[in-house]
């Protein structure tokens, strides 16, 4: 009788280790394992300005004219350039604003 109350119990220790402990086997989450946010870089009422996904409204208005922009410039604008990274919405924004 004995053994099978401390057969039991061990079970029991067990379940709750394995409902309180985390897993080995995964990884942390970091910040580069998160989902970076698309941008769009276009015109908003004649100036460069940065769009969230999906966002009718800009995140960010720049003082840059897309009138005093290259013909070629103002095209790509109208279309919308699309990033996936903070690194490439840096890069067109100094691009477009000097």
């Amino acid at each position: 009788m004995k053994k099978i109350i401390l057969l039991c119990l061990g079970l029991f220790a067990v379940v709750l280790l394995c409902i309180y402990l985390p897993p080995n086997n995964i990884a942390p989450q970091s910040e580069e394992l998160t989902v970076s946010e698309k941008y769009t870089v276009r015109e908003y009422e004649g100036q460069v300005a940065v769009f969230s996904e999906d966002s009718e409204l800009p995140v960010k208005v720049f003082d840059t004219s897309v009138s005093a922009l290259p013909q070629c410039d103002r095209e790509l604008l109208e279309l919308g350039i699309t990033v996936e990274t903070p690194e490439e919405l840096q890069k067109l924004i100094e691009d477009f604003t000097g």
